[in-house]
């Protein structure tokens, strides 16, 4: 299943012009030329537990190569992905992420290159993200409590829409910025993004920086509570010098 002369794994239902998008998105990222899968996937898994990514989530960006996920319930189709060895990172859609209208697809496919970049750019935009997403609720701050106050997810949003702006008609992305959500935190989060303009440079390391030192004291007491101080993170320091690396 897994070619290894290309990125691509269509799964055969991707349609012409859906792989004709998928070039186009792709030709606006920084894609490494071997090792990256993007699935596409059939399904949905509503069987699946409410809070498992694979259910809850449109996408994903995992680097397999570093174990993202393994410590999961994942698809049949994620474990062979893994156990072939075959690719260090994964873009994954789930059926509602991509089955329907071209602007959902490109902009949810485009959401997880951004995420592939920032992995590539510096490991610890991602290890940073991912802290900050799954730990807002535990932690008082003034900022609302979503996805788009962490500066990694608003920077794969803002690249999500810029590309949307760059290969879709023009008033089918204003109407799908604009459009009615299904919760408030939704529409709350689509209102942080209206906010910017996405054709203007966003520091996401600098904005990351910022957002882990307003709240340090809280940060690192989340980190010795819930991983510990022999994770990779150890403390709000050594992730904000981590982040400071070049590659």
């Amino acid at each position: 299943m897994w070619d290894s002369e290309t990125n691509f794994d269509y799964l055969d239902i991707v349609s012409g012009k859906k792989k004709k998008l998928i070039h186009d998105v792709c030709e606006e990222f920084r894609i490494p030329s071997i090792g990256v899968a993007l699935l596409f996937d059939r399904f949905d898994y509503k069987r699946y537990p409410e809070k498992s990514i694979w259910r809850r989530n449109l996408g994903h960006h995992l680097n397999i190569e570093f174990k993202d996920g393994c410590n999961l319930k994942n698809p049949k189709i994620f474990e062979k992905l893994t156990y072939s060895k075959a690719f260090s990172h994964l873009i994954w859609l789930s059926r509602r992420a991509w089955a329907e209208k071209d602007i959902d697809f490109v902009w949810n496919l485009s959401h997880e290159l951004r995420h592939l970049e920032q992995d590539i750019e510096n490991r610890f935009l991602s290890l940073a993200g991912n802290f900050l997403l799954h730990n807002l609720l535990a932690v008082e701050i003034e900022e609302p409590k979503l996805c788009n106050t962490v500066p990694t997810e608003l920077d794969a949003e803002l690249a999500a829409w810029r590309t949307s702006l760059k290969i879709l008609n023009y008033q089918d992305v204003k109407s799908y910025i604009n459009k009615p959500r299904k919760s408030v935190n939704e529409e709350e989060d689509f209102r942080i993004l209206s906010e910017y303009d996405p054709e203007d440079f966003y520091d996401v390391q600098e904005s990351l920086i910022l957002f882990l030192r307003k709240y340090q004291a809280e940060w690192d007491e989340r980190i010795q509570y819930v991983y510990g101080s022999s994770s990779m993170l150890k403390n709000i320091d050594n992730i904000c010098k981590e982040l400071t690396k070049s590659t």
